[in-house]
């Protein structure tokens, strides 16, 4: 069972929970670059899409899918257009949105403005 309360703004949960024997997935953070630095150019909307296409990716090689996760924390160098990523997060996660974090960092590993990192929990698997 899943039970998720939706934040105040309607764009993400501020609580989930989950009930029930299961398997927790957890996703490492995912940039929206290439580990050289390859579209470390791109706006942020577009390194948080293909941040998204790579959890949602490794989720199908758990036997997990986007319905399944949790939550989710957003690092990004600075606040700068993240209305935009919020849209595209919810855009992925559509009415199941999990709960939501979003950090301010210094820096992000390869140039990347934006990485994400998911948890999820499969109901009974495991």
């Amino acid at each position: 069972m899943t039970r998720r309360l939706a934040s105040a703004s309607g764009t993400y949960s501020d609580a989930v929970a989950v009930a029930g024997p299961g398997t927790w997935v957890h996703i490492a953070g995912q940039l929206g670059v290439q580990m050289d630095g390859a579209g470390s150019d791109r706006p942020r909307a577009e390194q948080a899409r293909i941040a998204l296409l790579r959890i949602e990716q490794l989720l199908g090689e758990m036997d997990a899918s986007l319905s399944d996760v949790v939550k989710v924390t957003v690092f990004v160098t600075d606040f700068d257009d993240y209305a935009e990523v919020s849209r595209v997060r919810n855009a992925v996660f559509g009415d199941l949105r999990p709960a939501s974090t979003a950090v301010q960092v210094a820096g992000l590993l390869a140039g990347a403005a934006i990485e994400i990192e998911a948890l999820a929990f499969v109901a009974g698997s495991g």
